[in-house]
């Protein structure tokens, strides 16, 4: 009796074991799956359209950059960017904007949070800000992560993150998210944020101490890191872009600081656990932002159509999962400012809404957001 019930207790701690394996093998699955974007929607009634104008005509400061944007729950776009004197000055600060859903106006730029306000928050020095991304639950809950350094250049950033209830009307005390062992220096973002199904974000990011490299960041909902994953082995390679495809599969896009002067990308299959090598793509890149977005069966690219400066971008589609590349429109052709000095637009940022619709924001000459939108059947016509 005592050797069968022992086989019993024997033969059950063997099942939960194998459960338990299988159990979190399958948790390690889920964490590693992203929610799909929105590219099932396909109106295919709609008219092609392009509008294009500005977040605002004049901004209350002199200088602003790296705009980034994110669709709320009713539908309206709300965009990101710092200003200030110039980047990197003491008054730089954090700002909004709103396109409320059905509206063509911008509403006025307000101050999100400033350089003061952030170090009082964390009880800190902070000598400066910089970028900005958004993400959005779809059901009023907002996250807003930025940059700031306390010492030094950007090489030298940290993470910040703030939580709005009511799609930024109001924001939560910044926290700062701890990324790296090293006096947690050296953690930048740029690209899109996004969600993996068992509610974690995953977060790409960027170094530039001691080498420059792109990250791939898991956090909780509080912005503690639960995972990470090296992207790029190469040094030339930061400020990642990812589209979200079909089957778990990702697209990445770079920033080349290197010689060969063209946009870098890679790819994973399972989320981001895992990334292919870099490959060089036949777009240029005169060490400037790119950014991805996926166009239902395809991708669109937004990036500086020159190899040595930020006076020319151009809207490119793949549509082989990035083996090629074609550039389908010129947004900027470049010119010069009243100083003879080559206009410069810069850091795009591309989003698809839950109805189709495609936005995309990037520095105007330094002084201004530039605002694009159109849709499905527009990309379509160009494409062909």
């Amino acid at each position: 009796m005592q050797k069968h019930l022992t086989s019993i207790v024997f033969t059950v701690l063997i099942v939960l074991l194998g459960l338990s394996a299988w159990m979190g093998d399958y948790s390690d699955a889920l964490s590693w799956r992203f929610v799909a974007p929105y590219t099932s929607y396909v109106d295919h009634l709609q008219k092609p359209r392009i509008t294009r104008g500005y977040v605002f005509e004049e901004g209350q400061t002199a200088s602003v950059h790296a705009p980034a944007l994110a669709e709320l729950s009713d539908g309206s776009i709300m965009s990101v960017w710092y200003g200030g004197t110039r980047e990197g000055s003491a008054d730089v600060s954090l700002y909004a904007s709103l396109l409320a859903a059905g509206d063509d106006a911008w509403s006025p730029p307000r101050e999100l949070i400033s350089r003061q306000e952030l170090a009082d928050g964390l009880g800190m020095h902070i000598r400066k800000l910089g970028n900005a991304v958004l993400l959005s639950d779809g059901e009023q809950k907002l996250w807003l992560f930025f940059v700031s350094t306390s010492v030094g250049g950007w090489s030298t950033s940290a993470i910040n993150m703030m939580v709005s209830q009511d799609d930024g009307r109001t924001w939560s005390r910044p926290v700062r998210i701890v990324a790296s062992p090293f006096l947690n220096v050296s953690t930048l973002v740029k690209g899109h944020p996004f969600f993996y199904q068992d509610g974690t974000i995953g977060l790409p990011v960027y170094h530039e101490l001691m080498g420059k490299y792109a990250e791939l960041l898991r956090v909780d909902s509080n912005g503690a890191v639960l995972d990470k994953q090296r992207m790029t082995h190469r040094r030339d390679a930061i400020q990642p872009d990812i589209a979200l495809l079909e089957n778990n599969r990702m697209h990445a896009v770079l920033r080349n600081t290197g010689a060969s002067r063209v946009v870098l990308q890679q790819s994973s299959s399972d989320g981001g656990k895992t990334w292919s090598l870099l490959n060089e793509t036949s777009l240029p890149n005169p060490d400037a932002a790119v950014t991805v977005a996926s166009v239902r069966n395809a991708m669109a690219m937004v990036y500086n159509d020159s190899s040595d400066d930020r006076d020319r971008m151009a809207l490119a589609l793949s549509t082989n999962r990035g083996k090629s590349w074609r550039k389908i429109y010129q947004l900027e052709q470049g010119g010069m400012d009243e100083d003879g000095n080559k206009d410069e637009f810069s850091y795009p940022y591309l989003i698809r809404t839950r109805k189709g619709d495609y936005h995309l924001v990037y520095t105007w000459k330094r002084r201004r957001i530039a605002h694009v939108s159109f849709n499905d059947a527009w990309i379509g016509r160009q494409a062909q």
